[in-house]
């Protein structure tokens, strides 16, 4: 007898951890927007409290942490535009999307990362360090942190066959950004996010929908 999944409805607030090694690495408290078959996309508001590791880096002291599992977590306010944050489930990666104060999305910016685990009040996933970003119109894309991937695995963080990996997923998205068959919503483009009700504890406004 097959379980069926359980899908979030939107406008639920849920968490998305990042989990190294049986340790809570970061917790994002997000909005849902769509959970369905084919995508799950979220939505990260500004002023919300995260938990991120304190004094941390991109690149060696990053890794550092991973590798000694020595790290303590900080709540921060989220200070940024909103971020929207979609998921295909077909593929090895997932987009943030910056959605500015006055409407419409910066960029896009595709970062590869472990397939997300499903629990009763949220999700979970690992960044895998190797990212693409995009101009909002798919005209212009760079490879980033592909540096941080050899560093990585100069550390043994990752191994050569996970390295292999994730260089040969770019090509396939490099293609779809060409083609701008992308597996997420250009209809983002010029999207406005609508806020009401303050949050007491958090200072969060829960997202009720968004415009185009």
């Amino acid at each position: 007898m097959s379980l069926s999944v359980h899908h979030f409805l939107p406008g639920d607030r849920v968490e998305i951890r990042e989990i190294l090694n049986e340790r809570i690495w970061t917790v994002r408290p997000v909005t849902v927007i769509e959970d369905s078959e084919d995508q799950f996309v979220s939505y990260l508001a500004t002023g919300t409290l995260i938990d991120y590791p304190v004094d941390v880096e991109h690149g060696e002291k990053c890794f550092t942490m991973w590798l000694t599992g020595k790290w303590e977590l900080v709540q921060k306010e989220f200070s940024a535009s909103g971020m929207l944050r979609t998921t295909p489930r077909s593929v090895p990666f997932e987009v943030f999307t910056t959605v500015l104060p006055n409407g419409g999305v910066a960029s896009w910016y595709v970062k590869c990362r472990e397939p997300l685990c499903r629990r009763p009040h949220g999700l979970d996933a690992l960044d895998e360090t190797l990212d693409l970003i995009a101009s909002r119109d798919l005209s212009v894309w760079q490879r980033r942190d592909q540096d941080e991937l050899e560093m990585a695995a100069a550390t043994s963080l990752y191994s050569s066959e996970d390295v292999e990996r994730l260089l040969a997923s770019c090509p396939s998205v490099e293609e779809q950004l060409a083609s701008r068959k992308v597996p997420w919503y250009l209809s983002w483009l010029e999207s406005r996010p609508r806020t009401i009700g303050m949050g007491t504890c958090s200072r969060i406004c829960r997202l009720s929908f968004f415009t185009s």
